[in-house]
């Protein structure tokens, strides 16, 4: 009865399986000829069901090609050459399952069992047939060695049989079918196994013990001691438990060769990244910490590091040069969901051929910097390579804070390296004052490394005291007290703390900063955990690009303070700061000129803003943020003739907002050309259809005079 059931449970295992996979079956029907093909034939055993899910709810033909080529650059195990092995060996298992082991089968190849088991392992180390015997049916018995990575035995079999010598090879299964269908006569047996067993014995002591294990390495009682003592094996041998284990793990063993991360980055990041980077997305570690800057502005340092399994140059035919162009950006958010900052730059990155050597086998990072207004934020994260299509993207939450009035402390930061910059101090992404931190991306070290913690302490004094204390878990903890003075005269007061980790057992660690005035009184206090690993190394990245927002052009960082305060809605903070953007007079900075200008409008200043933007009008005469504020501009001052001359030209440039087609229409109106007013408002109607005072508008023109 035992085995009976497992049987049972063996088919409902199956049946779950196969009503898993068929949730989504209607929308099969929705996928062209040749999807449905590659879907249901040619990839079957090998996608997981999240990509199966993922590829079922595409909606074009487009996106399903993407994914498919996507889908076998993920199996490839060596992009840097022409060929995908993967995908080649498993076409020729398909051709071999359909064109051979289908031949004895009223189906295709693929369905039948062998067929299934030879696209999932390949060609059997060994294979055993047992053909024209007068005990047992037909039978063969497939060997393989296993990969213990994939959840695989050692060394396995797979055995395969006719059922009562008819129709096709199936899956001998110890439970479901028992060793008595292994044997011609096997209806005589089945009260008494334990005989069946000794007649397959006699056949092959591999057969037999097949008969019983999927598992060769699994001691399945005393086998030999059965034979050496003449007697029946099973009264020391019975069928292995883990026989429906086995079997899935098989099943399974190619849906754990890819990461389907790149499956879960398409699905948050779709929106963020154009069509030819879908399904491109590859995982990466970062950091995001906040520092002082210049003109007591919060910086938002980040850092990015990636594998250098997914991150790829491109190379020119000497091989002297190693390049690639990246595209990162970075959105900041409020927790209202407006748009406060977005940071877009786009670094060429190159290595000489002799250097790549070097550094190719180590993770790549990108260390970059933006000024952020105090608040709490949502901040979004893409970084593109243009050389593979691939990108990487992460969101964080984050709080700024401001910077302390009095003595404080800014938040912490771990790092695995620090240096001394050459030349002049100045201001880069983890960097303060001359020194650079190198941040450790995902907070981990290992045993014999050394923590770097960055701090600072701004308007502190010399004699201001830091009390750091280190420790793992509920031990003792490490403690020092060190002068603020002692770190010398850095910029905003940086500080650079190190705790070695020689001989430090692995686990949680944690390091806190505690600053006390000259009178050993609290002021502030600061901490964060930390990973230490009890491996031998940590992979540190072998080539750092850093780029960093340019505190040094006069101007740049009140201009993006002030787009700050007018995203946030406060205009006289904006209209303080793009002053003294405007007032840095840098050629280069003309839209500081139309950001102020589009500040004085929204207040009705319409003087102030056309001064600022005339003077721009022939140089910046396709900048529709110029040419609409002119338009605005006279528009507020009633000289509907030349609003008309510049709204209609901002219309031209890009699409239009209601407010500037209700600004046009009235200037039209105010002209005597209805038609064109109504034009103009009939078209702001359809971007809202809900302006009640256009409506009305609209209704009076139907009116006689």
């Amino acid at each position: 009865m035992g085995h009976v059931k497992l049987a049972i449970g063996f088919l409902l295992a199956i049946a779950v399986v196969a009503s898993a996979r068929g949730f989504a079956e209607p929308k099969v029907d929705r996928l062209t000829p040749e999807h449905r093909k590659w879907l249901d034939e040619e990839v079957t055993y090998v996608i997981t069901d999240r990509e199966r899910d993922v590829f079922l709810s595409l909606g074009t033909v487009e996106e399903r090609n993407r994914f498919i080529e996507v889908f076998w650059e993920r199996r490839d195990p060596d992009r840097a050459t022409p060929v995908n092995e993967f995908k080649e060996e498993h076409y020729r298992r398909l051709d071999y399952a359909n064109r051979i082991l289908g031949r004895d089968a009223p189906r295709p190849g693929y369905k039948t069992d062998r067929g299934k088991y030879y696209i999932i392992l390949g060609k059997p180390q060994e294979i055993q047939r047992y053909d024209g015997s007068n005990e047992v049916v037909s039978s063969e018995l497939w060997l393989y060695q296993g990969d213990s990575r994939l959840g695989l035995p050692p060394k396995f079999n797979l055995l395969f049989f006719k059922e009562n010598d008819i129709g096709e090879y199936k899956l001998y299964h110890p439970f479901a079918n028992g060793p008595e269908a292994l044997l011609r006569a096997g209806v005589y047996y089945r009260a008494e196994q334990n005989r069946a067993i000794d007649v397959l014995e006699v056949v092959s002591p591999d057969l037999a013990r097949a008969s019983l294990t999927i598992d060769m390495t699994e001691p399945v009682g005393s086998f030999l001691a059965g034979r050496n003592t003449r007697q029946p094996i099973t009264s020391y041998v019975r069928p292995s438990m883990a026989v429906d284990s086995n079997l899935a793990s098989i099943a399974e063993a190619p849906l754990k060769r890819v990461n389907t991360e790149y499956i879960d980055g398409y699905l948050n990041y779709k929106d963020k990244v154009s069509a030819d980077y879908s399904f491109r997305f590859v995982p990466s570690r970062q950091i995001f910490t906040v520092l002082y800057g210049p003109q007591d502005v919060p910086f938002v340092h980040f850092a990015v590091e990636m594998s250098p399994e997914n991150f790829t140059l491109l190379v020119n035919e000497d091989r002297t040069k190693y390049y690639t162009t990246l595209d990162v950006s970075l959105e900041v958010k409020d927790r209202a969901g407006n748009l406060v900052a977005v940071q877009e730059t786009s670094p060429y990155v190159e290595l000489k051929g002799s250097e790549i050597g070097r550094v190719s086998a180590a993770p790549f990072a990108y260390h970059d910097d933006l000024p952020l207004l105090p608040g709490d934020y949502t901040l979004s994260l893409v970084l593109r390579n243009r050389a593979t299509k691939e990108f990487t993207a992460a969101e964080r939450e984050l709080r700024v804070e401001q910077v302390p009035t009095g003595a404080g402390l800014s938040p912490l930061v771990v790092g695995y390296k620090k240096e001394i910059a050459g030349g002049k101090d100045a201001h880069r992404a983890f960097q303060v004052g001359s020194e650079i931190l190198y941040p450790a991306a995902d907070g981990a070290f290992v045993t014999g490394e050394t923590v770097h913690v960055l701090l600072q302490v701004p308007n502190a004094t010399p004699d201001h005291r830091l009390r750091w204390t280190f420790r793992r878990e509920q031990e003792a903890p490490v403690t020092r007290e060190v002068r603020v003075g002692a770190y010398g005269a850095q910029e905003r007061s940086a500080a650079i703390e190190e705790f070695s980790l020689e001989g430090a057992p692995g686990g949680i660690y944690s390091v806190r900063a505690e600053l006390l005035d000259p009178s050993g009184t609290l002021v502030q206090e600061r901490a964060l955990e930390l990973t230490v690993s009890p491996r031998s190394s940590l992979a540190r990245p072998g080539f750092v690009y850093r780029h960093s927002f340019n505190t040094d052009s006069p101007g740049l960082l009140s201009l993006a303070v002030g787009q700050q305060f007018l995203a946030l809605g406060q205009l006289e903070e904006a209209t303080a700061a793009l002053t003294d953007a405007v007032g840095a007079r840098n050629p280069r900075l003309a839209v500081a000129s139309w950001k102020l200008a589009s500040v004085h409008l929204l207040s009705g200043r319409a003087d102030e803003a056309l001064a600022l933007l005339l003077p721009l009008k022939d140089e910046y005469k396709d900048q529709p943020e110029v040419v609409e504020g002119l338009g605005l501009g006279f528009y507020l001052k009633s000289d509907f003739r030349n609003a008309v001359s510049y709204l209609e030209r901002a219309v031209a440039l890009r699409p239009p907002d209601t407010s500037l087609l209700n600004a046009l229409g009235d200037s039209y109106q105010q002209l005597g050309e209805k038609a064109k007013a109504k034009e103009a408002f009939e078209r702001s109607l359809q971007l809202n259809p809900t302006q009640q005072a256009v409506v009305d508008r609209l209704a009076s023109f139907a009116r006689k005079p």
